[in-house]
């Protein structure tokens, strides 16, 4: 594994990346809000035949920090545009795309955009299409409202406030864990950003379920399955995906982070479902 800085759209993103002769196209790994590359770390050691991109979002992880326009540069559009310039830049003509929480939003909207159909297949890992699974982009809202939108406070109440306690006391658990070590990384700006961003796409959510993330997914004429564990929460997300006739598969975690908590299962699904 390589980890090195690549300058893209004028920022500094940090890419872990492997790329090996044959294996089929590379598979690019995109992680949730709050989060960094550090959650698939698994993957290289489970997909060992595979070629691997794993880049931190935009202001997250160890990928700079926007100083100026934080709303235009954490913005889901913007952080399409660094991911296809990160594709571009590696000189890649196709690739699969596997994306976590958040990651699969981006996911999905990548595909969206892809017109020139590099994207060959999407394994959206519980990215967000339900409203009432945004839990901690609503924590987030209800945090920042407290707040007053003043970021230092918000920081604070992320890093050693209510959200702290959320993770590593109300639901601790290795992933939690793992996961607040990425959350301590990101600037907040970016958590707060993505997090209302995120919750105004889903708003005027209609009885079947639709909101503008669901449906952008719903619509995608790229090959994709919608992974899911065993959380009550994703009830609601499992149902869209039957009702609208959609691939699911489910895993046995209850929890969020099925690469983690079902990682065998889950990296082996994932190999064989991208195929060679």
């Amino acid at each position: 594994m390589k980890a090195e800085i690549i300058n893209l759209l004028g920022f500094d993103i940090f890419v872990r990346h492997r790329i090996k002769d044959g294996g089929g196209p590379p598979v690019l790994f995109i992680h949730g809000l709050g989060e960094s590359g550090r959650c698939f770390f698994d993957a290289f050691g489970l997909l060992n035949n595979r070629s691997l991109i794993v880049p931190d979002l935009l202001g997250f992880g160890k990928s700079q920090k926007a100083e100026t326009d934080k709303d235009a540069n954490y913005s889901l559009p913007h952080q399409v545009e660094i991911m296809f310039a990160l594709i571009g830049h590696l000189g890649l003509g196709e690739v699969f795309i596997v994306g976590h929480s958040y990651g699969g939003v981006v996911g999905t909207y990548m595909c969206r955009k892809d017109d020139a159909g590099i994207i060959k297949k999407l394994v959206n890992a519980e990215g967000c299409i339900a409203r009432e699974t945004l839990l901690e982009s609503s924590n987030a809202m209800n945090a920042l409202e407290a707040c007053g939108d003043d970021m230092a406070e918000f920081g604070h109440w992320l890093r050693e406030g209510g959200f702290k306690k959320r993770v590593l006391e109300d639901f601790e658990s290795a992933s939690t864990i793992k996961y607040y070590d990425s959350v301590i990384e990101c600037d907040p700006a970016a958590f707060a950003k993505t997090a209302m961003e995120l919750t105004s796409r889903a708003e005027g959510e209609d009885k079947e379920g639709n909101n503008e993330i669901s449906e952008a997914y719903r619509d995608l004429e790229v090959e994709r399955v919608y992974c899911a564990g065993a959380r009550p929460v994703m009830n609601s997300t499992k149902g869209y995906i039957a009702a609208n006739g959609l691939e699911l598969r489910e895993f046995g975690a209850v929890s969020h982070w099925i690469m983690l908590d079902n990682r065998e299962e889950f990296y082996a699904f994932v190999d064989g479902y991208l195929g060679p």
